[in-house]
């Protein structure tokens, strides 16, 4: 009798990757930003809505220290329970609200209040603009915060929250005690062998597609640089308890795995959660349950932190 697997890719899973690899990649061509931003963002419109729809967060765009952030409170939000969360899109495009089929989920599970803040985006706003301008915010909130908000971000958002805390530690600021990265790219240059071996495998991201954006991004910066690539900043066991969650197919794989060991070879409290079958950032896809179920995991890391 043949054993029957477990904890295999599935069904739902399967058939969205199948549906997703037949896509083309809609990062293929910089030269009209305004209409690319705008294509993504209509993509992501009606997963945005579903999720408000099924968690029923309140969300507000609102401006705290001049800066522009998007502001999302459960029904059930706790006080002195806040998560700063920096959204994703290879540094070149997003914005708060396409990522709330992530965000809603963890403001509901935590019961947290989520900021969001807005940031400078690549071709227009290349290296340090983004990190600079959070950092800039990170300021201003955390000087009147008895206690830091717990960090998370996605993709581009898992690398700046990342840089963050190498600012903060430069600049001898309290840490948070928490901090989750969906899928980071630790390193913006793409070392390893997941870029190479899995250049066809992920439906998120190709080869070509990082290196628009790295080229958008980095420009000629140096590829040190820890503040731009945070694989190479001095960690030790001050950093937050970090959770980096990325799955078998995740092009950048070997980002997640190389970051995981060097945290914890500098005594950081790091795990890492690889999902199989799944892709970069798989969290963003409510129809499959390995999201859900990523997104509880993370919730739970999350409430250890309060």
């Amino acid at each position: 009798m043949k054993k029957q697997a477990i904890g295999l890719m599935s069904s739902q899973a399967k058939d969205l990757y199948n549906e997703l690899s037949k896509l083309e990649s809609k990062y293929v061509d910089f030269s009209d930003m305004e209409s690319l931003r705008l294509s993504i963002d209509k993509d992501s419109r009606q997963n945005s809505k579903n999720a408000l729809a099924k968690f029923q967060c309140d969300i507000q765009d609102i401006h705290i220290y001049n800066r522009k952030v998007m502001k999302i409170t459960p029904k059930s939000a706790l006080k002195d329970r806040t998560i700063l969360y920096l959204f994703g899109g290879g540094f070149t495009t997003g914005c708060p609200f396409n990522d709330l089929p992530i965000t809603a989920h963890i403001a509901n599970s935590t019961r947290a209040t989520i900021l969001c803040p807005y940031y400078p985006l690549a071709p227009e706003h290349p290296f340090p603009a983004a990190i600079s301008d959070l950092f800039s915010f990170v300021k201003s909130i955390w000087k009147n915060e008895s206690c830091p908000p717990l960090l998370l971000g996605e993709s581009a958002g898992a690398t700046l929250a990342l840089s963050l805390t190498h600012l903060l530690q430069d600049n001898r600021m309290a840490m948070p005690k928490c901090m989750g990265l969906l899928s980071p790219a630790a390193d913006v240059f793409n070392e390893g062998d997941s870029s190479r071996f899995y250049k066809n495998q992920d439906p998120s991201l190709t080869l070509e597609s990082t290196e628009l954006v790295v080229q958008a991004y980095a420009g000629t910066a140096d590829p040190t640089d820890p503040i731009l690539s945070p694989i190479h900043g001095k960690f030790n066991s001050s950093y937050p308890k970090t959770l980096i969650t990325s799955g078998t197919r995740d092009f950048l794989l070997s980002s997640s795995t190389r970051l995981s060991r060097v945290m914890r070879e500098a005594g950081v409290d790091v795990e890492l959660r690889v999902w199989e079958g799944m892709w970069h950032v798989f969290e963003y896809y409510p129809q499959i349950p390995e999201a859900a179920a990523s997104l509880e995991e993370m919730s739970s890391f999350l409430n250890s932190g309060f």
